[in-house]
C-alpha cells in the first residue's frame, strides 16, 4: 500500500490567524522578527508565541515601522523574509 505523503507542520503558528510564520506564503518566506521589548509586552503581555506581521499591527492599531525593531542580526540580515516584513524593515517611519 503506498504512502500519503507528510503534511508539513507548522512550527510557528501565529498566535492569532494560525499561520505558520516561518513560511507564511507557502514559498518558504518567513515573518521572524524581533521588536523592542516594551512594544512586544504591549502587543503580546503573555510574552509567549508568535505573531504574523499583520496580527501584531492589528494589535498594535497601526503599520509596524523600522524603529519598531531591534538591530537583532535576525531583523538587520533577514534572509526569508516575507515581502510585507522587507517593507516594514525597511520604512523609517
Amino acid at each position: 500500500m503506498p504512502s500519503k505523503p507528510r503534511v508539513a507542520a507548522r512550527d510557528w503558528p501565529c498566535a492569532d490567524c494560525g499561520v505558520d510564520t516561518d513560511n507564511v506564503d507557502g514559498q518558504g518566506h518567513d515573518e521572524y522578527y524581533m521588536l523592542h521589548r516594551d512594544l512586544w509586552l504591549e502587543i503580546n503581555p503573555n510574552d509567549a508565541g508568535h505573531l504574523c506581521i499583520g496580527c501584531a499591527e492589528s494589535r498594535l492599531g497601526r503599520r509596524l515601522t523600522r524603529t519598531d525593531f531591534t538591530d537583532a542580526p535576525v531583523n538587520t540580515n533577514p534572509r526569508r523574509a516575507s515581502a510585507r516584513l522587507t517593507s516594514r524593515l525597511a520604512h523609517p517611519d
